[in-house]
């Protein structure tokens, strides 16, 4: 178990995050559809794994309620493998995460254009080269 101190700086640790393994991406796209590979960087070209900012999700979970976050987490883990309706709650806490990981590249985008300091924008430049193209 985490403590304290160990949870907040995993919360605040920005640049951290998950791969989602190529099987599983395939899984919650044969369930959720196309959608589920816009929430993160999908490796398409190399092992079709899908990394996902912790941020996103973070932020994604934080604009449901709680009862939705819990209902979306068990419709994840479900393993029925018809297609859910377009309303559930996986499907909306996926959606909120497409929405913010385009959010954070489109402000990522702009600070880059924006800054007139040469290191300032070369970190940007690679930090967008790497979201684009990966590490």
């Amino acid at each position: 178990m985490a403590t304290l101190t160990q949870f907040l700086e995993e919360l605040a640790d920005v640049e951290r995050t998950i791969t989602v393994p190529p099987d599983e991406v395939e899984r919650l796209v044969g369930r959720f559809g196309d959608r589920v590979r816009l929430m993160g960087r999908w490796n398409a070209s190399g092992d079709g794994s899908l990394e996902i900012p912790m941020g996103v999700l973070r932020e994604a979970a934080s604009q449901l309620d709680s009862r939705a976050l819990l209902e979306a987490v068990e419709e994840l883990k479900a393993e029925r493998f018809t297609r859910l309706l377009e309303s559930s709650s996986a499907v909306a806490l996926i959606d909120k995460a497409v929405e913010v990981y385009r959010a954070r590249f489109r402000e990522l985008m702009t600070r880059y254009q924006q800054t007139s300091d040469p290191a300032e924008a070369a970190r940007l430049r690679d930090q967008l080269v790497r979201e684009v193209f990966g590490e």
